[in-house]
């Protein structure tokens, strides 16, 4: 199973390159700071918050909800622990 972590890192990844965004620039277009975006890529923050994600996906130029997509955030596939 995979963490919230390990999925917020693959959708970061995804848009980012779809986009050609370097992590200071995804930095600098939501606001998040570099060394946080820094920590999440590398998997060491372990509890990213909502106002967090939903900065990114603003940076990143997606919606929330496309963000959050429900087949990559699905419950059964998600360790919360």
């Amino acid at each position: 199973m995979k963490t919230l972590n390990d999925v917020v890192v693959e959708k970061l990844l995804l848009y980012m390159g779809k986009k050609d965004l370097t992590q200071y620039r995804l930095a600098q277009l939501s606001g998040v700071p570099f060394p946080t975006i820094k920590s999440i890529m590398q998997k060491r923050t372990k509890n990213i918050t909502l106002k967090t994600v939903i900065m990114l996906a603003n940076g990143l130029g997606v919606s929330l909800n496309e963000f959050l997509d429900e087949k990559t955030f699905a419950i059964e596939k998600l360790d919360l622990e």
